[in-house]
């Protein structure tokens, strides 16, 4: 019967016990390198958040800046003529009046703002343009022929302006005022956020 051999035994508990050290000493290694990329890649998505959301806050605030956006202002005229017959008489009005129809975007803050993930550039979903306001700047009557029982009243002359002006805005906008808005409000929105250091900047009609 043969005898134990006791460096043959303690040669292989020896390397056992160096391997088992190294292995642990290497997964040691690599999870510390593992919770080191995982904290760096932590704080650098932190600090690419914070930098995207402080770009979007920097658009917003560019936009809040022009809350309504006046893009198009056009002066008409017109002249009406208004007559009114009586039992005994009749009588008329020669009215000429000027307005101001303007054209924009109701409320800029209603725009979708989108960063890219590098913050490198923007998408901007503006409201589509809308007629913002008709208003009369001037009204003259210019020629008039007025009876005792039968008289034209500063109401009616008033409505009849009120109809012709309606018509006048429906013309207007059926000649595509509101395409020509929206293509100008997209111009005028990319030149405003140009110099916030964006690589590319588009806009879009939502």
């Amino acid at each position: 019967m043969s005898k134990p051999n006791p460096r043959r035994e303690g040669g292989q508990t020896f390397g056992q016990a160096l391997a088992a050290k190294v292995i642990l000493r290497v997964v040691t290694i690599v999870l510390i390198a593992a919770a080191v990329f995982a904290l760096a890649a932590f704080a650098l998505s932190k600090l690419q958040a914070a930098r995207v959301q402080n770009k979007r806050t920097a658009v917003e605030r560019e936009l809040a800046e022009c809350a309504e956006l006046v893009l198009y202002k056009m002066r008409y005229s017109d002249i009406i003529t208004i007559k009114k017959r009586g039992a005994i008489a009749k009588a008329f009005s020669i009215v000429r009046y000027e307005g101001v129809l303007r054209a924009g975007i109701e409320n800029i803050r209603d725009a979708e703002v989108i960063v890219s993930p590098d913050a490198k550039s923007v998408t901007v979903k503006i409201p589509p343009t809308v007629l913002l306001g008709n208003d009369i700047q001037s009204q003259e009557v210019f020629d008039e022929q007025q009876r005792l029982f039968t008289r034209i009243g500063t109401q009616e002359i008033f409505d009849q302006i009120e109809i012709a002006k309606r018509e006048a805005a429906d013309e207007i906008l059926a000649d595509g005022l509101l395409d020509d808005a929206d293509a100008r409000a997209k111009q005028v929105v990319a030149a405003l956020l140009r110099p916030l250091g964006f690589r590319a900047v588009t806009v879009e009609i939502k």
